[in-house]
């Protein structure tokens, strides 16, 4: 295949060559497959019961309320929810998050985590789902993935 445009609901799609045997791997391929299962359209909202964090809008719902975050704090909710139980650095946060080099920035971090916190948890002084793991960082409570 030479281009792939999608325009709306429209998909065209141009073949340098062999037409026939291009389209016949295409139709093989979108009946092997569910369009939630081809790569990259996997499910983008991540559920975890009283919290849910959809990907493709950028949004996020607490108990049915939809929660106001910046930009900030939905890229640092969004890496620990969809990475659950794995223990992120402030270091780490940053970097992937900032997409710089970290220079100690670490109160950026734990100051956005916290407001995070105060947004997402019904008790942000007992947190359900941003954990510290003492000495080491964060991590996103998987335990609570439905």
């Amino acid at each position: 295949m030479k281009g792939f445009y999608k325009m709306g609901r429209v998909v065209v799609v141009t073949f340098d060559e062999n037409e026939e045997e291009k389209l016949n791997e295409l139709l093989h391929f979108l009946s092997a497959k569910k369009y939630s299962e081809m790569p990259g359209k996997q499910n983008r909202v991540l559920d975890y019961g009283a919290l849910k964090i959809n990907a493709e809008y950028r949004s996020v719902e607490s108990n049915g309320e939809l929660v106001q975050l910046t930009n900030y704090e939905f890229e640092i909710l969004y890496l620990l929810a969809k990475n659950p139980g794995r223990i992120f650095s402030k270091e780490q946060i940053y970097t992937q998050v900032w997409k710089e080099p970290y220079y100690g920035a670490e109160d950026n971090v734990m100051g956005i985590i916290r407001r995070i916190r105060k947004k997402i948890e019904p008790d942000s002084a007992k947190p359900r789902y941003i954990l510290n793991v003492w000495g080491m960082g964060y991590k996103f409570n998987g335990e609570l993935m439905k």
